[in-house]
């Protein structure tokens, strides 16, 4: 479910697209789309902490340079999926380049707070991952990390990406976690958690439980830079709030040179909260 009018039109204007090039299959291809836009797209080198790509405009020409330290597909593939939002999506290009020329540095991968690099974000989402399309592959694909990586590779977008589409339209009570060290960075419940009452949602710089798999998995860097994998169980009450105790898949895995790690709770079975009794001391 989309939940703000700048989200629904993000996702609005990246299904209008698709239509109007009638892409019919997965993957999408960002770089094709740019060409026929006779936007140049080309890696450039970058110092600039978090900064994922750039686009440039000089009268009505753009062009788009995505940074070429994180050597993933799926991360370039965003990266320009990213930039072609702030291409296509109404507001952005005047936003951007108030003066009419220059070059904006993008921060994708939900790691900004600005309105407009998150919109640029889910547009990039839905391009790379049209839901008429991922609905149906993530029907087939399995559960926790597994389905994930399954649906990175038919999409060839980044895991994290692909890990938020996934909890956006799985059915099953699935939290997404990306984190660094001992704190979150961000966290995306799917609906069926988002329906749990007083559920205390994680917010950026909140603890990382210390006896979760994801606490013990991040006290190794190694983990984390080599991409590691970990898996067992944890409590549903232990990460959220005033959420019922119920037993949780946890899947993590360390996304590398991005320097932070993956954590995918999931259970396959409904949870009805209205039988679990809650402390209210």
């Amino acid at each position: 479910m989309i939940s703000t009018l700048w989200e629904r039109e993000a996702e609005n204007e990246a299904e209008s697209l698709i239509k109007r090039l009638k892409i019919a299959k997965l993957p999408v291809c960002p770089f094709t789309i740019a060409e026929g836009e006779d936007i140049i797209v080309e890696p450039k080198d970058s110092d600039e902490p978090g900064v994922s790509g750039f686009l440039m405009r000089v009268g009505n020409v753009f062009g788009i340079q995505y940074a070429s330290h994180i050597k993933n597909d799926g991360f370039i593939r965003f990266s320009v999926g990213h930039e072609l939002g702030h291409y296509f999506l109404p507001g952005h290009p005047e936003q951007l380049f108030p003066n009419g020329d220059g070059v904006h540095a993008s921060r994708s991968g939900f790691i900004s707070s600005d309105q407009y690099e998150r919109q640029a974000d889910c547009f990039a989402t839905a391009l790379l991952m049209p839901k008429s399309f991922f609905v149906p592959a993530l029907r087939i694909a399995g559960e926790g990390f597994a389905a994930i990586q399954s649906l990175a590779g038919t999409c060839r977008t980044s895991i994290t990406a692909t890990a938020i589409r996934f909890a956006q339209f799985v059915e099953d009570p699935v939290a997404i976690i990306v984190s660094s060290s001992t704190r979150v960075e961000c966290c995306f419940l799917s609906e069926e958690l988002k329906g749990i009452r007083r559920l205390e949602w994680l917010r950026k710089g909140s603890l990382i439980p210390s006896s979760s798999v994801t606490a013990h998995f991040n006290r190794d860097h190694n983990n984390v830079s080599q991409g590691r994998q970990a898996e067992g169980y944890t409590m549903l009450d232990e990460w959220f709030g005033s959420a019922p105790q119920i037993e949780m898949q946890e899947d993590v895995v360390g996304l590398g040179s991005y320097g932070k790690t993956l954590t995918v709770l999931f259970a396959n079975q409904a949870i009805d909260d209205e039988d679990e009794e809650f402390d209210e001391d």
